[in-house]
């Protein structure tokens, strides 16, 4: 089983996003896809059509083994596990319980049925799963090549597994190109190969209600999301050989 954690270097760089249609390219290729969703934000539920009324989620589970119970079936064979905000505010609910160490304990339950599991990480500075990254097959940083990105890289520190994806990328600006090349230079093949493009495309799938690689299947960032899912898939193999 693959453990991969996707955080933004700040808020707003499209993890969430990222993290949906990445693991919608997973399952197209035939892979057991789990989505976990770790923001109190509980956003990753929109890209799915999943109510917040329906106040399922991970946060309300009294014991690790519940988290079935606050899952979604999206596909056979793709799942999603949202924050579950409602449950908070509703119930009044202490959020105590970490997403690492809820999830640490539910990771060897998942070795049977899943090949993925993704999980939706809190940006930087948020600390959130310090052990799930450590864990991680695949530590992705999502950045929009800006100077605030520039800046709070250089406060992060790489884990063995982490590399850098550039999301939201528009190729018309010049800074961006300068950032990106720089970037390259400087983290060499931690920077991923293959950039997100900004596309217009992405906030009318979120308006579906879809990720944008079933809304659109042809546009340049599902091509984007499919070359990421088998750059995974390929690296997965590369491991096992």
């Amino acid at each position: 089983m693959n453990l991969v954690t996707l955080k933004g270097i700040r808020g707003g760089a499209g993890t969430t996003t990222v993290v949906g249609m990445l693991g919608d390219a997973l399952h197209a290729l035939g892979q057991r896809v789990l989505l976990v969703d770790l923001n109190s934000s509980d956003l990753l539920r929109m890209h799915f059509d999943v109510p917040r009324a329906d106040g399922r989620g991970w946060v309300a589970s009294l014991f690790p083994d519940e988290w079935r119970r606050q899952a979604f079936q999206l596909d056979g064979g793709l799942m999603l596990v949202p924050f579950g905000r409602q449950a908070i505010e509703s119930s009044g609910i202490s959020h105590l319980l970490r997403g690492d160490d809820f999830w640490l304990q539910v990771l060897p339950s998942l070795e049977r049925d899943f090949d993925w599991v993704l999980f939706d990480c809190p940006p930087f500075p948020h600390r959130l799963a310090p052990a799930l990254r450590f864990r991680s097959t695949l530590d992705l940083m999502v950045a929009h090549p800006d100077m605030a990105a520039q800046e709070l890289l250089s406060q992060i520190d790489f884990e063995a597994s982490s590399y850098l994806l550039i999301n939201d990328f528009d190729p018309a600006w010049r800074l961006e190109r300068d950032v990106l090349q720089g970037w390259q230079h400087h983290y060499g093949e931690r920077v991923l190969p293959h950039p997100i493009y900004c596309d217009e495309s992405l906030p009318e799938a979120l308006a579906r209600k879809k990720p944008i690689t079933r809304y659109m299947p042809d546009a340049r960032v599902s091509q984007a999301a499919r070359s990421l899912a088998r750059w995974c898939l390929s690296g997965r193999q590369r491991a096992a050989a």
